[in-house]
Protein backbone atom coordinates (compact mmCIF):
# COMPACT_ATOMS: atom_id res chain seq x y z
CA UNK A 1 0.00 0.00 0.00
CA UNK A 2 3.04 2.42 0.64
CA UNK A 3 4.81 1.67 -2.67
CA UNK A 4 1.20 2.44 -4.51
CA UNK A 5 0.53 5.92 -2.21
CA UNK A 6 4.93 6.58 -3.28
CA UNK A 7 4.00 6.11 -6.88
CA UNK A 8 0.26 7.93 -6.56
CA UNK A 9 2.44 10.89 -5.18
CA UNK A 10 5.51 10.71 -7.33
CA UNK A 11 2.82 10.79 -10.62
CA UNK A 12 0.96 13.56 -8.70
CA UNK A 13 4.18 15.47 -8.44
CA UNK A 14 5.42 14.99 -11.94
CA UNK A 15 1.58 16.35 -12.95
CA UNK A 16 2.23 19.03 -10.84
CA UNK A 17 5.65 20.00 -12.24
CA UNK A 18 4.39 19.47 -16.04
CA UNK A 19 1.50 21.68 -15.51
CA UNK A 20 4.06 24.43 -13.92
CA UNK A 21 6.18 24.34 -16.57
CA UNK A 22 3.66 24.66 -19.04
CA UNK A 23 1.90 27.66 -17.67
CA UNK A 24 5.99 29.07 -17.24
CA UNK A 25 6.20 28.39 -20.71
CA UNK A 26 3.14 30.20 -22.12
CA UNK A 27 3.86 32.64 -19.68
CA UNK A 28 7.40 33.41 -21.25
CA UNK A 29 5.79 32.84 -24.67
CA UNK A 30 3.06 35.50 -24.60
CA UNK A 31 5.15 38.52 -22.69
CA UNK A 32 7.82 37.82 -25.57
CA UNK A 33 4.67 38.04 -28.08
CA UNK A 34 3.17 41.21 -27.08
CA UNK A 35 7.27 42.62 -26.85
CA UNK A 36 7.68 41.76 -30.60
CA UNK A 37 7.30 44.22 -33.13
CA UNK A 38 8.70 42.30 -35.91
CA UNK A 39 5.01 41.62 -37.47
CA UNK A 40 3.70 44.70 -36.69
CA UNK A 41 5.89 46.78 -39.60
CA UNK A 42 3.87 44.04 -41.69
CA UNK A 43 0.22 44.79 -40.43
CA UNK A 44 1.14 48.75 -41.06
CA UNK A 45 1.68 47.37 -44.82
CA UNK A 46 -1.60 45.34 -44.79
CA UNK A 47 -3.50 48.10 -43.47
CA UNK A 48 -1.78 50.94 -45.75
CA UNK A 49 -2.32 48.79 -49.00
CA UNK A 50 -5.69 47.93 -48.06
CA UNK A 51 -7.14 51.66 -47.63
CA UNK A 52 -5.67 52.41 -50.80
CA UNK A 53 -7.39 49.97 -52.71
CA UNK A 54 -10.57 51.11 -51.23
CA UNK A 55 -9.90 54.53 -52.39
CA UNK A 56 -8.97 53.32 -55.77
CA UNK A 57 -12.15 51.14 -56.07
CA UNK A 58 -14.35 54.58 -54.48
CA UNK A 59 -12.37 56.70 -57.05
CA UNK A 60 -12.89 53.93 -59.92
CA UNK A 61 -16.44 54.06 -59.41
CA UNK A 62 -17.08 57.20 -59.34
CA UNK A 63 -14.68 58.16 -61.91
CA UNK A 64 -17.04 55.28 -64.03
CA UNK A 65 -20.15 56.56 -64.13
CA UNK A 66 -19.27 59.54 -65.85
CA UNK A 67 -16.96 58.84 -68.07
CA UNK A 68 -19.93 56.05 -69.24
CA UNK A 69 -22.38 59.26 -69.20
CA UNK A 70 -19.24 61.71 -70.93
CA UNK A 71 -19.56 58.59 -73.68
CA UNK A 72 -22.58 58.63 -74.31
CA UNK A 73 -23.02 62.09 -74.97
CA UNK A 74 -20.30 62.35 -77.18
CA UNK A 75 -21.66 58.67 -79.16
CA UNK A 76 -25.05 61.32 -79.59
CA UNK A 77 -23.27 65.05 -80.58
CA UNK A 78 -21.33 62.48 -83.41
CA UNK A 79 -24.08 60.62 -84.06
CA UNK A 80 -25.93 64.40 -85.56
CA UNK A 81 -23.15 65.48 -87.20
CA UNK A 82 -23.15 65.54 -91.08
CA UNK A 83 -19.76 64.35 -92.58
CA UNK A 84 -20.71 66.36 -96.04
CA UNK A 85 -20.44 69.60 -94.48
Amino acid sequence: MRERAATDDKVETEKNTLILWRDTTMMKFIKNFRKDENGAVTVDWVVLTAAVVGLAVAAYSSIEGGASELTADTDTFLGKQDPNL
